[in-house]
């Protein structure tokens, strides 16, 4: 990604511009998907539900056999994770926890995963290939930017930033009702040993969600990190 990249001579008002940005248009979305979670010795592939606004964000997972393990949900600041097996829950920061698994994909809000905004403002250095544009943001993160589809491809967080994951792929761009999303998502772990790959197979845009809210049974205690 990082090769043979120069200063860029296009406009980047215009570049930016052609980018999907959905922030107005996008409210809810709703959807399903299947995600292999890889990491050092261990393989697991499990089924998730999603629902998210521009606040919120709820998961729940399913292993390969069918049994629903969990639901996350997630403010952007902190992340309830409620383990149906283990029977616990727990809540902690997005920023500078040690999120493993697929607690690294429910930390993110869905719907800045799928369509991630980007101001002009915010760049600090705008470079390119032959394929790509780089945008590298104030804040350290680099977005790499198709010439031809005007997609993001890739994302890349620095350290600084404590968020859980150190980049996130996007492929398989497809239309659907006048949003142009990724269908293919892979976030990887800060260390980059671990990585969730997701395939989205069902996906319902603005559409009415029921309330995003973890409802834990009496006996359930939440621990605080």
């Amino acid at each position: 990604m990082d090769d043979n990249f120069r200063s860029s001579q296009a406009n980047l008002s215009q570049v930016i511009n052609q980018l999907p940005n959905y922030s107005n248009s996008l409210q809810t979305a709703k959807g399903k998907g299947r995600a292999i979670v890889s990491e050092p010795g261990n393989t697991e592939r499990v089924t998730i539900r999603f629902s998210s606004n521009r606040l919120k964000s709820l998961v729940t997972i399913r292993n390969g056999i069918g049994i629903e393990g969990g639901e996350l949900l997630t403010d952007g600041d902190t992340l309830l994770i409620y383990n149906k097996v283990d029977k616990y829950a727990r809540k902690v920061p997005v920023q500078g926890a040690n999120l493993s698994r697929i607690n690294r994909l429910a930390s993110l809000n869905i719907l800045d995963m799928l369509n991630y905004p980007i101001k002009e403002k915010d760049v600090k250095q705008f470079l390119e290939n032959e394929t790509l544009y780089q945008l590298q943001l104030k804040s350290g993160t680099k977005v790499y930017i198709h010439k031809n589809s005007h997609t993001i491809r890739q994302i890349r967080q620095p350290s600084s930033t404590n968020l859980p994951y150190s980049k996130i792929e996007y492929e398989a761009y497809t239309s659907m009702k006048g949003f142009t999303l990724p269908r293919r998502i892979s976030i990887f772990g800060l260390e980059g040993e671990s990585k969730i790959a997701l395939q989205l197979t069902a996906l319902e845009l603005n559409t009415t969600l029921d309330t995003l809210t973890i409802t834990l049974p009496d006996d359930i205690p939440i621990y605080h990190e």
